[in-house]
């Protein structure tokens, strides 16, 4: 819980001036983000309720799933809509 919001505030602050999303996703603090593994997850989903942004890869990499259908995949929106249902569902989020 001390390495998340850190990890965060450090990825935030280095990477919002960037449009790639490569670059965002390569990143070191997102890198170590993901390395916490499956301990991270309520983090991330608390994160992207509170304070949309882009953890919708680092979900998939820790949890190997992805609960947005096809269709809405371009729709960031509709892409948090799906990744917060599946966190209350999975008892990740209250």
């Amino acid at each position: 819980e001390e390495t998340f919001p850190a990890s965060a505030n450090d990825w935030r602050a280095e990477t919002d001036m960037h449009s790639s999303m490569s670059k965002k996703l390569r990143h070191p603090s997102y890198q170590k983000i993901i390395a916490l593994g499956e301990p991270a997850v309520s983090l991330i989903l608390r994160e992207l309720r509170d304070r949309p942004g882009f953890w919708f890869e680092a979900l998939k990499a820790i949890t190997n799933q992805s609960p947005v259908p096809p269709a809405e995949k371009t729709d960031p929106r509709r892409v948090r809509e799906h990744w917060l249902n599946w966190g209350r569902e999975k008892r990740y989020l209250e």
